[in-house]
């Protein structure tokens, strides 16, 4: 009998000892579960409409708004096909697009008719971004000069644009 006297004395403390830090763990766990919940309830509380818009931006940066531009009608416009080939267009209206591209070849024929003696740089103007919402389009613009020597007159333009039932109503610039 005095063995299980011993074991009584040491193990039933140590089976309790075990029950109680289960015990300890699970309510902890239960908790950790309880403030998730909660967290992800105030997220889609207070921050819905912008928790849905980065998860729309972050959709949607995988497929990029393309748009197709007309074919050039003379050899002349060959280089100002489309001024939108390397700019960020995912937060622009697909419908802008062309209007935003006609405003920029019309602005580099303007340059390229101003000019006096040759040019040696193939563009004058890209487009770094476009952005745009129903009434509205914004654009970034870098303008260079007309030759490579004179590098240091590049500069960015901010661009707005009020359109109107598909058509430019209003224009700015600024820089």
């Amino acid at each position: 009998m005095p063995a299980l006297d011993r074991f009584l004395d040491i193990g039933l403390p140590g089976l309790v000892f075990l029950g109680l830090c289960a015990w300890l763990i699970r309510k902890a766990m239960k908790a950790a579960r309880t403030e998730r919940d909660l967290e992800e309830e105030r997220l889609e509380g207070a921050f819905a409409e912008e928790l849905r818009a980065g998860r729309e931006r972050a959709a949607g940066s995988h497929r990029p708004n393309l748009v197709a531009i007309a074919p050039p009608e003379t050899a002349a416009e060959a280089p100002l096909l489309d001024p939108l080939t390397a700019a960020d267009v995912r937060d622009a209206d697909p419908a802008h697009l062309p209007l935003v591209a006609g405003m920029v070849r019309e602005r580099e024929q303007l340059l390229r008719a101003q000019q006096v003696g040759p040019a040696d740089v193939e563009r004058r103007i890209e487009v770094l971004w476009v952005r745009s919402n129903a009434t509205h389009a914004v654009w970034c613009e870098r303008r260079r000069a007309a030759t490579s020597a004179a590098k240091g007159v590049t500069r960015e333009v901010i661009c707005v644009a009020q359109i109107e039932d598909g058509t430019v109503v209003e224009r700015w610039s600024f820089g």
